[in-house]
């Protein structure tokens, strides 16, 4: 099988997204990525070998990669942080932006994949972190859901949990590592949260997702208006 190089970086959330583009050439063009990682577009919070070590084992299992690798400078064919230039930014959602970029066509439902889940059909999991304060409206929004489930786990930092205004509601986790994050989203029946990281996993993962997008005032709302086009579990709504 023929090989590519390709190139990830930026936050957390931007890598997760930019693994599309593997997919893609895996699914559409029978190529396998030997997928490098940088730091040198933006910092990850956990610094780049830490966060480097808590993916390796899981991009290591996806059908699409060849191989995953810290860069050093190697030649890159398929340089997935160029979607920070392209004019498609903040017009398009994540899968138009990177299809637009790279020339290719869409791919519907998960980009990444977990082996062998159990899913919890009675358990919404909430990730939010604190950007913004949650309107009235989003709190009715929340609390629609929280109703409806058995079990509702609050996953993130015990900061975030203590100012999330339906904590009353909930139970803490706080995921260790990035595997803790994605096993425990995937596995969730629901997921609900707010533009970061783990509403990234939700996507790249095809859970039952409800996202809370910025307010139209915060331009990067724009992201994820179009994703329910290509997946029918993904839905959103606005913090206004």
């Amino acid at each position: 099988m023929e090989k590519v190089s390709v190139l990830i970086s930026g936050k957390l959330g931007d890598l997760i997204h930019s693994l599309y583009v593997c997919k893609v050439l895996f699914k559409h063009f029978n190529k396998k990525s030997v997928i490098y990682m940088t730091d040198s577009v933006e910092p990850f919070e956990n610094g780049l070998q830490n966060t480097y070590m808590e993916l390796y084992d899981f991009i290591k299992m996806q059908s699409f990669c060849e191989d995953f690798k810290i860069w050093d400078g190697e030649p890159i064919e398929a340089n997935t942080t160029l979607f920070r230039r392209s004019n498609l930014l903040y017009k398009n959602c994540w899968r138009e932006i990177f299809n637009g970029t790279f020339n290719t066509s869409i791919l519907t439902g998960a980009w990444l994949d977990y082996h062998n889940p159990k899913i919890k059909q009675n358990t919404l999991v909430i990730a939010r972190r604190y950007k913004t304060p949650m309107t009235d409206n989003a709190k009715n929004i929340y609390l629609k859901y929280i109703e409806q489930f058995e079990k509702v786990v609050f996953l993130g930092s015990k900061h975030d949990y203590e100012l999330f205004d339906l904590k009353h509601y909930c139970k803490l986790v706080t995921p260790l590592t990035i595997e803790d994050w994605l096993k425990n989203i995937k596995t969730s029946g629901y997921f609900i949260g707010n533009q970061s990281s783990p509403l990234a996993m939700a996507l790249a993962l095809d859970v039952n997702v409800l996202a809370e997008l910025f307010q139209r005032n915060i331009i990067d709302y724009i992201h994820y208006v179009g994703e329910e086009k290509y997946s029918q579990k993904f839905n959103y709504f606005l913090n206004e």
